[in-house]
């Protein structure tokens, strides 16, 4: 019986991006990262930007992962809300436009083995952050502790 590796992805960081008084890391993630274009990410940005959730009147931190899944992407939003617990909204491009993925289901998907790579960083990353006094200093390390690799 042969044995086959399942394929790796890359994760790659993309810096700060801010919305109002919301921060995000950025993450690109594909299996070749140069399929993801500066068009899809700006069309990426102005999506977040627009959201319903209205991220620019909540200060919050939390992360952003851009997944290349073959020829479409899924947008992962993701913010700490300041507590322990990650909130999550995804955004499918399917169309050419990233809309909201309606995933009013009892039992949905959450996250892949390649995007589980990253959220497990970055859990680990806001869990150094809740152990700070939480100052402007500390939330400025957690945004530049990026991960970055095979997943």
């Amino acid at each position: 019986m042969e044995n086959t590796a399942y394929p790796s992805k890359y994760a790659s960081p993309k810096g700060i991006f801010n919305v109002g008084k919301t921060r995000f890391k950025w993450y690109d993630l594909a299996g070749n990262l140069s399929e993801i274009s500066s068009q899809d990410i700006k069309n990426a940005q102005l999506a977040i930007e627009n959201a319903g959730e209205n991220f620019q009147e909540i200060d919050d931190l939390g992360f952003v992962i851009m997944h290349r899944c073959g020829e479409n992407y899924l947008l992962l939003v993701c913010t700490w809300r300041s507590e322990n617990e990650l909130w999550e909204s995804v955004y499918y491009d399917g169309s050419g436009t990233f809309e909201i993925w309606d995933r009013n289901k009892t039992h949905l998907p959450t996250y892949c083995v390649w995007e589980m790579g990253i959220v497990y960083y970055e859990s680990r990353a806001w869990k150094k952050y809740l152990g700070t006094e939480r100052r402007e200093n500390d939330q400025e390390l957690y945004l530049q502790d990026f991960f970055e690799g095979e997943v």
